[in-house]
């Protein structure tokens, strides 16, 4: 409670990851190994690039996912949101950009999955050696077909239901969505899928025995490929929402929020449906439910945007050309 609330060092975020064991683990590995640069994936792993006493020297990276700053405000000013994690975040947003933003400039360079991602990292520190490296989709795995498509119609969401906006997306589905949804459509089955589900999640399961709450899952392909499509309904966080690609590269058509398709090429009614209100969401399901061509089409659309821009050997080849520039900088 004192960290959430009141604390001038160490934002609630990084200290609830904090781990003096893995200070000094990953300070031995460096000197053990000695690698030329190491990368945090995620801001919460670069605290242990970040003043970190047993760190020798070494190139730093930080892959950003998502500008926790960012991700806060949106916690604080979205409506909807409980009462008490909007004050939470709302308390803790200066203390999180002041830590955050030292964090990066403390660092050799840094990494985003999306231009708009870049964007707004700079519009917070200018100065920041920032590059955008998109998420690489490897087709081949998705596609190693596992299992036989469900007979009957299936909306999946995935994603790990701790954090805070997949939780809230999948609420805000089940209460806002699901209710007309199901009436009007009675063999229809909701699935989500991932670990981390609430008892506010198991709960609304066990009373509707359309509704699946599945956890610890090694795979999600089996449950893709049963799907008839995939929805993102989140209204919170930042970042681009890989499970999405992955969903769209599997053929799936797609129905989400506009923040859920934020920093994709996303073309409402091409290669997805994007809809905010619970009407909206609602009414692009059932057209793809009520229209086998249009959800073929547009799962097809998705899947060749995807192939095009996120192919994994150019994400590859494009990391390797800023690991070098950083190495050899320094040399």
């Amino acid at each position: 409670m004192f960290h959430d609330y009141i604390s001038i060092s160490l934002p609630a975020i990084f200290w609830k990851n904090y781990s003096k064991d893995m200070m000094q683990l990953v300070g031995d590995m460096v000197e053990r190994s000695q690698y030329d640069v190491v990368i945090a994936e995620f801001a919460e792993m670069g605290m242990y690039l970040y003043r970190n006493p047993y760190l020798s020297a070494v190139q730093k990276i930080v892959s950003c996912h998502r500008c926790l700053t960012t991700t806060f405000e949106k916690y604080a000013d979205t409506s909807g949101v409980p009462p008490m994690l909007r004050l939470k975040s709302a308390s803790q947003i200066r203390v999180l950009q002041k830590f955050e933003f030292e964090l990066y400039k403390a660092m050799d360079h840094i990494l985003t999955l999306t231009d708009e991602d870049r964007f707004t990292m700079l519009n917070y520190a200018s100065q920041l050696p920032v590059s955008v490296i998109h998420p690489g989709i490897d087709f081949d795995y998705l596609n190693q077909k596992t299992t036989e498509k469900d007979p009957g119609p299936i909306v999946l969401m995935c994603g790990y239901f701790t954090d805070k906006s997949n939780h809230d997306g999948a609420l805000w589905f089940a209460e806002e969505v699901w209710p007309k949804l199901s009436k009007q459509h009675p063999t229809l089955q909701c699935h989500f899928i991932g670990a981390g589900a609430s008892h506010e999640m198991k709960r609304l399961a066990a009373k509707n025995d359309r509704m699946l709450v599945a956890v610890n899952i090694d795979d999600l392909r089996p449950y893709r490929e049963r799907a008839t499509l995939f929805i993102n309904p989140m209204r919170l966080g930042s970042g681009l929402r890989i499970k999405v690609l992955e969903a769209m590269a599997s053929g799936l058509p797609v129905v989400s929020t506009a923040l859920g398709a934020a920093g994709i090429p996303a073309q409402n009614g091409v290669n997805c449906f994007v809809a905010d209100t619970p009407e909206l969401f609602t009414q692009s399901i059932e057209w793809l439910l009520n229209d086998g061509e249009l959800a073929n089409r547009m799962g097809q659309q998705g899947r060749e945007m995807v192939k095009d821009k996120y192919n994994i050997k150019t994400t590859i080849d494009g990391l390797e050309r800023v690991l070098s520039d950083v190495v050899t900088m320094d040399c």
